[in-house]
């Protein structure tokens, strides 16, 4: 801008203007105020506009640097919140806009967004910025839950079924379920069993821990008494009867059969007459008792033996008849005796009157002992008329004996049978056989003669094994007079174990061998040393070969030196069912070297 020209005089003049020239006007209209001074002090002012129009083709410009957002984990379900920092300038619009397709802070998906971004100035100017990505990842594994070690007791020998809870959860996917083996409500064997569990989720992260399930076996339940009952027993003396039963079955859960069961009083013993109650009981192998009563009575339903004269005839003292006091008449009322397996001084009473009539008379004897059982017998009595005076008396008959008792009466259990033997002196004798619960010697029950003649044994055959007999052996004279007989009991039994003999001595392992059960399911053996149990098997078939070493309950043994027992029971239906027959018997065996 020229300085203005002042009245056309040359002569220095200060011209001063505001805005100066040179200086940056903006946009618009801006006046400018001018002055101008010559030497003498002489002023004048003049203004005018100056007018700045933009035209703006420039777009912004982003800031460096433009945004790079690490990769960021995931903080739910729906990934996470991410923020990042852009700018940009202008060469006139001071804030220029920044715009991207995606707002900073927003929650953005699991993986990896493009976002976009443009400046836009006032003008309309715009630039795009360079795409970046905003990746956001899952990388953090499952939390997993789980219990701790679990203690668990049982009665089963098979295990426990155990159920536990397990649970997992993750940041994105929320509750999931894990993964365990074995896996709850698994039937867990005796002993410690380590339990593993992981939780993945669904990128393939995965969490995994452990615990243990300790099953241990306890028992709390007795053994069970079963195939007892109550018996009733003939009395075989004054002191009551031997008494032979069977011992009750004892059964465990755990243990299987249990081989010593006690009875009080014991089979075989002698029973007193009346009821006795018979205690019996077994204990497991962890101290559970389990007990059984059944009462045994013994009776006494056997009749005495009655020994009567032999029919008379007496003159009368009386023209009418003859009074009982009269020597011959006593003596014919005395002659009757009595004897009895039980009571040993039975009462013998007779029907005659006080004055006997003439003519044919029954006197009847009866003999009743303490049990209140009766014998009658009948014998005639002939009164004759008084004779006259001097006549001789009429022969007096000797009285009748009673024969003297068998000795040494002794009965052997056979297979199916029994040897019945005694000393009778060579006289003869009759043996009676009825079951135990019935008497002999009468009309009544299962008597039946099996054997009469003068030999010393009988063997009886065509028995049933396990069934109680009893035997009197009675003396009888030529008179055919009985004595009141020798009673005594016995259980014919068959050989149900097979080998090793019983007592054999042995320098290997045995076979064990039995007869077969042919409704038996399966048996169960067990072999014991020195009192304790140190095998139990459960064969199907009637035999199992006892090995030089073995494992029982966590155990090892060795077949050694000594002496075994070995017991065997049937086995019926499914071995859950835990139904045993009764114990096909016991034998021993000894291991020498």
């Amino acid at each position: 801008m020229a300085p203005p020209d002042v009245n056309g005089v040359s002569e220095p003049v200060i011209v001063a203007c505001t805005p100066n020239s040179g200086s940056s006007f903006p946009i618009g209209t801006t006046a400018v105020s001018c002055t101008a001074t010559d030497t003498r002090g002489n002023s004048s002012s003049a203004s005018f506009n100056v007018i700045v129009t933009l035209t703006d083709s420039q777009p912004p410009t982003f800031t460096p640097p433009l945004p790079s957002p690490p990769t960021t984990e995931a903080t739910g379900p729906g990934g996470a919140a991410v923020s990042w920092s852009i700018a940009a300038t202008d060469n006139v619009d001071p804030n220029p806009t920044v715009s991207c397709d995606h707002t900073s802070g927003s929650t953005f998906p699991i993986g990896t967004t493009i976002v976009q971004c443009r400046a836009t100035d006032a003008s309309g100017n715009f630039t795009d910025a360079a795409p970046f990505n905003v990746t956001v990842v899952d990388t953090t594994p499952p939390t997993l839950t789980l219990p701790g070690n679990q203690n668990v007791e049982t009665e089963n020998s098979s295990g426990a079924a155990v159920t536990y809870s397990a649970s997992a959860s993750d940041i994105v996917d929320g509750a999931i379920a894990p993964n365990c083996s074995p896996a709850s409500g698994t039937t867990f064997a005796i002993g410690t069993t380590p339990v593993h569990c992981t939780a993945t989720d669904a990128h393939g992260k995965s969490s995994s821990g452990d615990f243990t399930v300790t099953v241990t076996l306890v028992d709390h339940t007795a053994p069970v008494l079963s195939n007892f009952g109550n018996k009733t027993i003939e009395a075989n003396g004054p002191a009551g009867s031997v008494v032979n039963y069977a011992t009750p079955t004892a059964v465990d859960a755990q243990d299987g059969p249990i081989p010593s069961v006690p009875c009080t009083p014991a089979s075989g013993t002698t029973f007193p007459l009346g009821t006795t109650a018979v205690n019996c009981s077994a204990t497991d192998a962890h101290g559970n008792i389990g007990q059984a009563t059944f009462n045994v009575k013994v009776q006494d339903t056997t009749p005495p033996n009655l020994i009567v004269p032999v029919a008379r005839s007496v003159y009368a003292t009386t023209p009418t008849g003859i009074p009982n006091t009269v020597s011959g008449i006593v003596s014919f009322l005395g002659a009757a005796s009595a004897s009895d397996i039980v009571d040993p001084n039975p009462v013998i009473t007779n029907s005659a009157a006080a004055f006997l009539p003439v003519g044919n008379l029954t006197i009847t004897f009866a003999a009743r002992d303490a049990s209140g059982n009766v014998t009658y017998k009948d014998v005639t009595l002939i009164v004759l008329p008084q004779p006259p005076a001097g006549t001789p008396p009429l022969p007096i008959p000797p009285p009748p004996t009673r024969p003297a008792e068998v000795t040494n009466v002794k009965v052997t259990p056979l297979d199916g049978a029994a040897r019945i033997q005694w000393n009778a002196g060579g006289r003869q004798v009759t043996v009676t056989r009825s079951s135990s619960s019935t008497r002999s010697l009468s009309a009544i029950g299962d008597e039946t003669v099996v054997y009469t003649g003068t030999a010393s044994s009988y063997v009886d055959r065509g028995l049933k094994n396990g069934v109680e007999y009893r035997y009197v052996v009675s003396a009888v004279d030529a008179a055919g007079n009985h004595s009141a007989g020798v009673a005594a009991v016995i259980v014919p039994r068959r050989n149900l174990l097979k080998s090793p003999k019983d007592g054999a001595r042995l320098r290997t392992a045995p076979k064990l061998t039995w007869a077969l059960d042919s409704e038996a399911a399966y048996y169960n053996a067990q072999l014991l040393l020195n009192g304790q149990k140190i095998l139990s098997v459960w064969p199907t078939k009637p035999a199992f070969a006892v090995k030089k070493s073995w494992k029982f309950e966590g155990r090892k043994y060795t077949l050694k030196p000594g002496l075994y027992t070995w017991f065997v029971w049937p086995g019926y239906g499914a071995r859950s069912a835990v139904d045993y027959g009764e114990l096909m018997g016991s034998r021993t065996f000894r291991i020498v070297r």
